[in-house]
């Protein structure tokens, strides 16, 4: 049932999902709320869990320029604990009792007056409708579109402290450009006779060579220079296999970088 007051409650997130709502199709955030204690004008706290009131909050994780809404990540990472990476963490995560405080207020669209979660703030601060969770579609748009600007904001992920000095590069490429890829599909395809005595090439391993020549492939020379390169190769590496060196990689994950790292290469 949908409380009858506004003010400043404590609740407990019952429920959190993540997909798109709106016009907009805006990545959201949509947790419900059970209340159970609701602050007094004395400032005491009095228990209303018998109103047995709950809420659905709704937190646009972006705006409708594309840019992230910086506020309200900010606000579900203060009560709810989140770092602020990946939004499905919310969604995945059971924070039925992680206690939360959410301002309510009285608010009119449409010609309707409706009470609404205007504030989220973490439990201890002083200051209705079901939820849904994106399908698999919804999450890879999600994901793809708040992801790198969602990791950009909240820096570098906590692991494990890693060796002095950067791993050692391809030895077949360690001072000159990459080598941009042919520009005529003739010089990609060997001859039939040769392609008859090559082994097929096995789509679920790889090695760090085969890797590295697909990922270059990506950055011409006439745009990237070799340390660019060798930034943006560590980057996505990093970002992959989180805590793990080159050396440590197994063929298929090598393949993962094949055919996965070039997609994350990050223009400039």
């Amino acid at each position: 049932m949908l409380p009858t007051r506004e003010g400043l409650f404590n609740a407990y997130p019952a429920e959190i999902g993540i997909d798109e709502t709106g016009p907009n199709h805006l990545a959201t955030c949509i947790a419900r709320f059970q209340l159970y204690e609701e602050l007094q004008p004395s400032g005491e706290w009095a228990d209303c869990a018998d109103e047995q009131w709950e809420i659905t909050g709704y937190f646009y994780l972006e705006k409708k320029d594309g840019s992230l809404n910086t506020i309200t990540i900010d606000a579900l990472k203060a009560a709810l604990g989140w770092d602020g990476r990946d939004p499905f963490w919310l969604q995945e995560t059971d924070l039925s009792e992680h206690p939360v405080q959410v301002k309510l207020g009285f608010e009119e669209y449409g010609g309707k007056t409706r009470i609404k979660v205007q504030f989220l703030n973490p439990f201890g601060s002083t200051a209705g409708g079901g939820v849904s969770k994106a399908d698999d579609a919804t999450r890879r748009t999600i994901s793809n579109r708040l992801g790198s600007k969602l990791r950009a904001m909240a820096g570098p992920a906590q692991t494990p402290a890693k060796p002095a000095g950067p791993p050692k590069l391809p030895p077949a490429k360690p001072k000159a450009q990459p080598t941009p890829p042919p520009k005529a599909p003739k010089t990609e395809a060997a001859p039939p006779a040769e392609q008859a005595d090559e082994a097929p090439r096995d789509p679920d391993a790889s090695t760090l060579g085969e890797a590295w020549a697909e990922f270059c492939s990506h950055c011409p020379a006439e745009k990237w220079d070799q340390a660019a390169v060798e930034a943006e190769w560590f980057r996505i590496l990093a970002e992959l296999f989180p805590g793990k060196q080159p050396d440590e990689l197994s063929a298929a994950e090598w393949a993962v970088m094949r055919d996965q790292g070039p997609a994350q290469i990050i223009p400039f």
